[in-house]
């Protein structure tokens, strides 16, 4: 297959697969009650909220942005290109942040696949091989579909980790699809500046990894890990030119910038560094195992027949590196595991196109290729489910009322740009996503204390609280506005505390079934 026919079905088979990872979407937007409107988020909805914050923060006019999840100060703003350019598009089309987010997903995902393509043919010498790999990188997952459920973050990555699964990035977010889109430029061009030995190849390189470093940073440590191990690989074979030593070390010189800049904001910002060390443990290592499933076995045999003809070893130190990095001292483990899936993949495509020549049948690349997707469909299915009761993944609500999103827009229009916003942990995730505006909590890791503030807001709508304690709490979150039930009923199991009778607010808009409430700066 010529390499253009070949990119053809690359892009056709690519399209497809974005189309199917957006299906819950499609969903949701069917599903949606006739007062209400999709949020639209699924799995991970808290983060994709995050996500929004950034772009309405940039769409607004503000190219640094803040952490919206919290009112605590932050002495240097964040900037990060990927949401300087998609604020920048919500902007100018007047699209909404959701919106946006998802057309920065298909775009990367189908580009993230064509790339995956390109890279990986200088490294597959049959034409089988490559024509599965679009197909293979696209829809492989694990054994997860087939294994014993487990709750939390314990059991088979591919039902929960989306970073370790491309299909499952592709599905839900952009910024990792940005980040693996870099990775595979950066190692792209390495690759070429190995063959050809240009330096334009080596400012290429870090041009890529100066990028990645301000919009995922994780990232730069796992392609720094594995080209450094690559040509410990090369020197120990003697194989090593210095020249490209050089050339690898200015291109590492590049990317120093942006890294230095994540390192000034976890110095210099408390709230970014209590991110940034928010635990996020890796699971024990059985987890990969069983969420790479088959395509560990495949990549096995596309790593001998790889290493047999002399080609493919950075694909081989790319998956070994890969499984070591999520187990270092790091708080925030199980991000390294981004990337992994695609040099097992790619290695597994060799590995099918061998057995499908020794099995002398036409149907085994397809039969195997039916094997590698159910947790993907699993995934979705589970996700669709939870829609059809109205919720996501974690337990944030899937629709919003036509009540609430009033609320939120009336904010947006009446409130000032540093006004503190209090309401109830699901309705405090969607301020900063629709209205850009701060909340006093709303998520569980970029809001410091969170379980000590969702405490103290619990505290406040129980009606035995007395009202010193409610106006101490007011004056400690220094918030200016309340969402809150304009005729209040029972929220998680308790009667709630009935605001309309409260002097120390003053109604300012209602709507439905929702209030938006002033606190009065005396009282």
């Amino acid at each position: 297959m010529k390499d253009g026919s070949g990119l053809k079905m690359a892009l056709v088979w690519a399209c497809l697969i974005v189309l199917l990872a957006s299906v819950p979407y499609l969903a949701g937007m069917l599903l949606a009650p006739g007062d209400g409107m999709f949020a639209g988020f699924t799995y991970n909805i808290d983060d994709a909220c995050v996500y929004s914050s950034w772009v309405r923060q940039v769409a607004d006019g503000h190219v640094f942005y803040r952490n919206l999840y919290t009112p605590e100060p932050q002495s240097a703003l964040q900037f990060n290109l990927l949401f300087a350019l998609l604020g920048a598009i919500s902007r100018l089309t007047g699209m909404s942040a959701a919106a946006v987010l998802h057309l920065a997903r298909v775009v990367l995902g189908v580009g993230l696949l064509a790339l995956v393509w390109r890279f990986a043919a200088r490294f597959l010498s049959d034409s089988r091989a490559r024509a599965l790999v679009v197909p293979v990188v696209g829809l492989g997952s694990g054994l997860g579909w087939i294994l014993p459920k487990v709750q939390g973050h314990a059991g088979s990555v591919d039902l929960w980790q989306p970073e370790a699964i491309t299909f499952l990035s592709i599905y839900l977010n952009p910024l990792f699809l940005a980040g693996l889109v870099l990775m595979l430029a950066a190692l792209h061009f390495l690759q070429s500046l190995e063959e050809t030995g240009r330096w334009r190849d080596a400012g290429l390189a870090g041009l890529m990894l100066l990028i990645l470093g301000n919009v995922h940073t994780y990232d730069v440590l796992t392609v720094g890990a594995v080209w450094a191990s690559y040509l410990l690989v090369r020197m120990i074979s003697r194989q090593l030119p210095p020249k490209l030593a050089l050339q690898s070390l200015v291109a590492a010189a590049i990317a120093l910038p942006s890294v230095a800049y994540q390192f000034y904001l976890y110095r210099s910002v408390e709230v970014f560094r209590a991110r940034v060390e928010t635990a996020a443990p890796s699971p024990v290592v059985w987890a990969y195992l069983a969420g790479f499933g088959l395509l560990i076995v495949l990549g096995v045999i596309g790593a001998r027949l790889a290493l047999r003809e002399r080609r493919g070893m950075i694909l081989v130190v790319w998956a070994v590196v890969g499984f070591l990095l999520p187990y270092l001292p790091f708080a925030q483990q199980r991000k390294l595991a981004m990337g992994l899936h695609l040099p097992i993949a790619i290695l597994a495509c060799a590995g099918i196109a061998w057995i499908a020549t020794k099995s002398r049948s036409k149907v085994a690349a397809l039969i195997i290729l039916i094997l590698l997707a159910p947790s993907n469909l699993v995934f979705m299915s589970r996700d669709i489910g939870m829609l059809q009761s109205g919720v996501t993944a974690p337990l944030y609500p899937a629709y919003l009322s036509n009540s609430e999103v009033s609320a939120l827009r009336w904010i947006r229009d009446y409130s000032g740009e540093r006004d503190t916003v209090l309401a109830s942990r699901e309705i405090s995730l969607f301020v900063p996503a629709i209205a850009g505006r701060t909340v006093y909590f709303g998520h569980w890791s970029e809001t410091p204390d969170y379980g000590k503030k969702l405490g103290e807001w619990m505290r406040f709508i129980t009606p035995s609280t007395s009202d010193i304690a409610r106006r101490e709490y007011l004056e400690s979150t220094g918030a200016r506005w309340i969402i809150y039930p304009a005729r209040p009923g029972e929220y998680a199991g308790t009667t709630l505390f009935d605001l309309r009778r409260a002097p120390y607010v003053r109604l300012a808009y209602e709507t439905g079934n929702v209030a938006v409430y002033e606190v009065q700066s005396k009282y």
